[in-house]
């Protein structure tokens, strides 16, 4: 057995080490003339679990109140990309959840239920799925031309890689193991989609359904390798679906008025309002009262757009209009958390209860849902025209009232 691994490694070596090094010169020379949309520099949550966040409901406040982090979750439910500086219109923050994986799935009917009811139906997929934590480590990223390259002049609004761990299969897998932990290969696999298809695009128009919504959206499946399902140890048909920018979700519920507003607001794969805000000594106090169970709780958990820093705990949830920077927001209402931040953002393991639980025990405070918990604010920007918002924009808040929550 030895002599035959012996005979045998040195080829396959040679072979992944040459696939590997085409795989890496496609990927550079695709970036060229192309810059990733991330924050530069270190991100601004390392110092997250200082105390200097601790700070209860009873406490005096006399600091500033600003943006201390922004994020975008390009795909529903996969890793988030932080910003220094984030666009914003009337669908939330540019290349926020704009995309989602979908399984095909056939609904439970009765069996004397129209034949069009019992056909399988694509279905958005998150983390609230049980076996599906995996998406924590699916990172995408983010690449829009450069203004001043010759080669993205026109109409290409660049692309998103998406990375995935790569999970070695097959007769091969101990050898391939050996060799990313020798570090000749790299321990991720990823494909690449556009951010925006082309007008002659080819993406079938096809119906999926994120929760009572069922809008048509395009279906970009045709990018997602075989071993991405293979990964999540998907069973059934899995696709990526992309937002039809022609055909929003629009916002209504507990979002102010066409004609209050001026326009109607959207959203894409975003569960029902634009912008999410929380405050991250709100966090720190969840954190407190979890950290048995959990000993380091990040607000990345929440998957947040927009995580400030300043006011004591839960002085949000009065909260009715508020002003970031120079531009205004309505808050729409509290944000009802379900039992997605009970997986870790790092590790994609998910704890049993926790923090959901412990939300539950004294963060019901919302009568429109008395069963759950609350925990941050659902934003639905003034102003339909781009602007933007940056680390660092004061947080101003400019009326304050009840809030009573609609459910889907």
């Amino acid at each position: 057995m030895m002599e035959a691994l012996a005979v045998l490694l040195p080829p396959v070596l040679i072979a992944l080490t040459v696939i590997c090094v085409q795989e890496a010169w496609r990927i550079r020379h695709s970036l060229q003339g192309y810059k990733q949309v991330t924050i530069r520099g270190a991100s601004n949550m390392t110092d997250e679990y200082d105390r200097k966040y601790t700070k209860p409901a009873s406490s005096h406040d006399t600091s500033r109140w600003q943006i201390k982090a922004l994020y975008i979750h390009p795909v529903k439910s996969c890793g988030g990309v932080e910003l220094d500086v984030a666009d914003v219109d009337a669908a939330g923050l540019t290349w926020d959840r704009k995309f989602a994986f979908a399984e095909l799935l056939t609904p439970r009917t009765r069996g004397d239920a129209p034949e069009e009811e019992k056909k399988p139906r694509w279905t958005f997929r998150t983390l609230r799925q049980p076996g599906f934590e995996k998406l924590a480590l699916v990172k995408p990223e983010i690449w829009i031309p450069e203004t001043a390259s010759k080669k993205t002049q026109g109409k290409d609004q660049g692309f998103m890689i998406v990375k995935y761990p790569r999970i070695p299969r097959g007769p091969l897998a101990a050898i391939i193991k050996f060799v990313v932990e020798l570090g000749f290969i790299s321990n991720e696999r990823s494909f690449c989609v556009p951010l925006v298809p082309s007008e002659n695009h080819q993406y079938p128009s096809e119906q999926v359904t994120i929760w009572k919504d069922s809008p048509h959206w395009l279906n970009m499946g045709v990018h997602v390798p075989d071993d991405f399902r293979a990964y999540l140890e998907v069973r059934n048909q899995l696709t990526l679906f992309r937002v039809d920018p022609k055909n929003y979700r629009e916002v209504h519920r507990c979002a102010p008025r066409k004609e209050q507003l001026g326009y109607q607001s959207v959203v894409g794969f975003a569960d029902a309002y634009p912008v999410h805000l929380l405050n991250i000594a709100s966090v720190r106090d969840v954190a407190g009262k979890v950290g048995k169970d959990i000993p380091r709780l990040s607000a990345r958990r929440f998957r947040s757009n927009v995580l400030m820093s300043g006011p004591v705990a839960y002085n949000e949830d009065d909260w009715k209009k508020i002003k970031i920077g120079n531009h205004l927001f309505y808050c729409a209402c509290h944000t009802v958390r379900c039992r997605l931040p009970n997986v870790d953002p790092d590790t994609a393991e998910r704890h049993q209860v926790e923090p959901d639980r412990t939300l539950k025990s004294f963060r019901c405070i919302d009568d429109g849902d008395p069963l759950n918990a609350c925990l941050g604010l659902q934003l639905v920007p003034a102003e339909s025209t781009t602007f933007q918002i940056r680390v660092g924009d004061e947080v101003e808040v400019l009326e304050r009232g009840e809030h009573h929550y609609i459910k889907q």
